[in-house]
């Protein structure tokens, strides 16, 4: 993946097959960042690699890729 990508904004919606779905709580503005994500109440800190990668697309894949990231 490259080191450059679209900024991704708090409230951004994700998936995570073991917490559920959830959002992000601070933006991203670059990869090697880590970003507070809540999931059912719950607060944690993941780094933006994850959540780009696998996060964010689980979420699109289940919702379809025209889903609202905000």
């Amino acid at each position: 993946m490259s080191d450059e990508f679209k900024v991704i904004p708090p409230t951004t919606k994700v998936l995570c097959p073991e917490r559920g779905e959830g959002w992000t709580l601070t933006g991203i503005t670059g990869i090697h960042e880590h970003t507070s994500v809540m999931f059912n109440g719950v607060r944690y800190t993941i780094a933006a690699k994850e959540i780009v990668e696998h996060l964010l697309p689980n979420y699109l894949k289940q919702h379809g890729e025209n889903a609202s990231t905000e």
